[in-house]
Formats: C-alpha cells, structure tokens, sequence
C-alpha cells in the first residue's frame, strides 16, 4: 500500500479513541457503588498547583505525539492507537464493575491563574473513574511505543518522556488518582503492549514473511 494511503488509514483510525471517550461520562459516576484504593502514602502527597498545567494539556499533548507518530512510523501508530483503544476498553470495564474514588479534594483557595485552572478540572471531572488513570494509562503508552520507535530520535523521547511523566505525576500531586490508579494504568499498557506487538507479528509480518517466500519459491 502506497505510504500516503498509509498514513490516511492510521490517522482515521485516530479517530476511534474520542469517539471511545463518549462513553466516560456515563460510566464516571457512584450509582453502582465506590470503592477505595486511598492508601496512607497517598495522604501525604501535597497539592501543587502548578503540576494542574500538564494535566490539562493532556489532550492536546497526546494527540499532537499520535499524529507525529502516525507520519513518522505507521505501524508503531496503528499499535499504539490499537493499545489505546482496548486500554480504555479494559479500563471502562473496571469502571463499571469495580467504581473507585479518587483522594478528597481540598477546597481551593485563591484567585490565581493555576487556582481558578484547578477549581475549573475539579467542576468538570467528578471524582470517579479513577482505577486505573486513563490519562497515565494514555501518558505511559507514549514513553513504551516511543521506545519501538523505528526513528529513535533522542531528543523526541526525551521530550516525551519528560511530558509524560509531567502528566503522570500531576494526577497525584493534583488529587485526581491515587498511586494504585497509576500502577494500574503502567501494568496496562504493558500486558497490552505485549499483547498487540506478538498479534501484529503473527497477522501482519509472517504473513508477509510467507508471501515473499511464496513469490521466490515460484519464481525459481
């Protein structure tokens, strides 16, 4: 398939993770009952304003790295899209079986720029949905499929590494999830990543494999 054609496919395929993510708003709710994963660690982790900045960047910052890695490498694109997908399948599933909390909130003063950022993410994001983090869970997949990456730009993964963990660790230090949530989501990615990297290897590279085989043996 011709390259340009290649790209075309992935980035629709992109499309699939929003249109996945309209499902959140039903599932984020106590009506099938809370659970709590709250440890006494994660009572001792403070509230920094500051980290509320790449937390709301979050969607803008994943898709931005999805589309880059649907120009520069569409088979690590097409994986990575695939994982994110059943990543929030699985996660959907925990969250209507299995409801957590996220930690207690603490009431917000100030008037501030990053105050008034931090009291709009409260307003709009219930406090559910929580085990595991989707946007670790989304943060992660970036650092594991940038490391597959057939470009191995260095300064590229250094960026995303140092944005992803930014993310990551604003969930925590912004009292949106818990450390559980985060070890979940890393866990996650993992086993999917695994998953979906050993499946596209049987269907699509032996496959071919096998055809180039095929169109030698008959040539000959």
């Amino acid at each position: 398939m011709n390259k340009k054609w290649k790209i075309v496919g992935v980035l629709c395929f992109l499309f699939s993770i929003p249109a996945m993510m309209l499902i959140y708003p039903y599932l984020n709710t106590p009506t099938r009952g809370v659970h709590t994963l709250i440890t006494s660690l994660d009572k001792t982790i403070p509230v920094v304003k500051l980290f509320v900045i790449p937390y709301a960047a979050w969607i803008v910052y994943i898709t931005i790295t999805l589309v880059y890695f649907c120009f520069k490498d569409t088979s690590l694109a097409f994986k990575t899209i695939l994982v994110f997908d059943l990543g929030l399948l699985a996660s959907f599933l925990i969250y209507y079986f299995y409801q957590t909390e996220g930690p207690v909130r603490p009431e917000i003063v100030g008037n501030d720029l990053l105050s008034r950022m931090l009291q709009f993410v409260y307003q709009i994001d219930h406090p559910y949905n929580s085990f595991p983090s989707i946007h670790v869970m989304s943060s992660y997949l970036m650092i594991r499929a940038s490391r597959d990456s057939s470009w191995k730009n260095r300064w590229m993964q250094w960026i995303i590494g140092c944005f992803s963990t930014s993310i990551i660790l604003a969930t925590l230090f912004i009292k949106q999830h818990v450390i559980m949530d985060c070890l979940a989501a890393i866990l996650l990615v993992e086993c999917l990543f695994k998953m979906v990297e050993y499946g596209y290897m049987r269907v699509f590279v032996q496959k071919r494999t096998v055809k180039s085989v095929g169109e030698k043996s008959f040539s000959v």
